[in-house]
């Protein structure tokens, strides 16, 4: 099949042709309007079913008269095959905040679901670097205890490590995942830009992401 029409009103029809059932590919010959218009269709709807829809779509959203012997259907047998599985988008980081009241301090996570959905968590840390790092670790894996609990898993920190390579510093998270019985380990890492406690909590996320079951 050649490319869809360059012209606007032309390309608008092709995109629109596409979203009728049973569509798999067309493409829409002519200027300024279709001389000719083939289609490749697959399913139980017949190819007189699919020329009155491109006629009726024709007409009520571009105002274009189509006559059906300019439409051909090549129609081809079978259901048309399943989607491909999309991976699941992952979570990500909302939101990353230090709090404290009197010697107490934590770290407060937020992550964003592919669902529009958010989960909390927060963790003691202190006035080191290192103590806000391992909080912001601890806050994540709270907001993935729900995902985690879903596919029987569980996620333990082994070490954490600051470490400057080049002119950037770096978190490193070494993690164990366990599912059933199995363990795994898993190694994140992200650059500090604005505060540790950030960067441990995406290299933590970027080590178990690719663990999570959609949520």
């Amino acid at each position: 099949m050649r490319d869809a029409p360059s012209r606007p009103r032309l390309a608008q029809l092709h995109a629109a042709i596409l979203k009728i059932p049973g569509v798999e590919s067309a493409n829409v010959v002519g200027a300024p309007t279709p001389t000719e218009i083939h289609i490749v269709s697959r399913g139980k709807r017949t190819p007189k079913q699919i020329v009155r829809d491109v006629q009726s779509l024709a007409a009520a959203s571009f105002d274009l008269r189509i006559d059906h012997r300019i439409v051909s259907i090549v129609q081809l047998e079978g259901e048309a095959p399943p989607p491909a599985p999309q991976r699941a988008a992952r979570a990500r980081i909302e939101r990353v905040a230090l709090g404290s009241e009197g010697k107490n301090q934590w770290v407060e996570v937020s992550l964003k679901w592919p669902n529009d959905s958010s989960s909390q968590g927060s963790g003691a840390s202190g006035r080191t670097r290192e103590g806000r790092a391992r909080g912001a670790t601890t806050a994540v894996l709270e907001c993935l205890d729900k995902a985690l609990s879903s596919d029987e898993a569980t996620v333990e920190i082994d070490h954490i490590l600051i470490q400057r390579v080049g002119g950037a510093e770096w978190v490193l998270v070494h993690a164990n995942y366990y599912q059933r019985g199995e363990s795994l380990p898993l190694l994140g890492s992200a650059m500090i830009h604005d505060d540790v406690a950030t960067a441990a909590a995406r290299a933590l996320l970027d080590a178990v992401n690719r663990k999570l079951p959609p949520l």
